[in-house]
């Protein structure tokens, strides 16, 4: 009776066995394409050139929206400060992210390229924004007498809280996570504007 099992249990085992090399082969290229699209598990290397691509697209992408005409309408404005809000908070958050990218341990070269990305804005570019955003509050007042754009203060605030915002989703889509002492940090009152 073992004689005859032994033959059966052969195949059997056989059959187990060939059925888990299959299957592992079937779910290891599987397993590699979900880590390649969660950026939680990307090298360090690959997390630093995915932030400096995003970085340049969002500079990039504010130089086009400073080149775009200001608003006229009151309607328009709102959706134009909103777009703006929303650029701001990702260039600056990832911008002010420096300390988070070096720390991943990426190479030395992956980092030389992120400063010399982050140093290509120069050190007016908020500056520009708060002309920008100042100039078109003008524009609208102008075809819209009772319009009062909100003032530097509000702008101030509501600007820092998306760039608090802004900062943790970009990070995060590169696989980076922000811890609290990395947060964006926001002093009381804006930045008096030196002339």
């Amino acid at each position: 009776m073992i004689r005859r099992a032994l033959p059966r249990l052969s195949i059997g085992l056989a059959a187990v066995h060939i059925f888990l090399s299959l299957g592992a082969a079937t779910v290891w290229p599987l397993a590699e394409a979900v880590a390649q699209d969660d950026p939680w598990q990307w090298p360090a290397d690959q997390k630093v050139e995915k932030a400096t691509v995003r970085l340049m697209d969002l500079k990039d992408a504010a130089r086009q929206f400073s080149r775009r005409d200001c608003p006229t309408a009151r309607e328009d404005y709102d959706a134009w400060l909103d777009e703006a809000l929303d650029l701001v908070g990702s260039l600056i958050g990832l911008q002010d992210s420096t300390r988070q990218i070096r720390k991943t341990g990426a190479g030395a070269d992956k980092l030389r390229s992120w400063d010399a990305v982050r140093a290509s804005n120069g050190p007016d570019g908020i500056a520009e924004l708060t002309d920008l955003l100042g100039r078109c509050g003008r524009r609208v007042q102008e075809s819209d007498a009772a319009f009062r754009p909100p003032s530097r203060e509000e702008l101030f605030r509501r600007a820092a809280a998306r760039i608090g915002e802004k900062k943790k989703s970009e990070l995060a889509a590169v696989g980076i996570s922000v811890e609290e002492k990395d947060e964006f940090k926001v002093e009381d009152s804006p930045p008096r504007r030196i002339r």
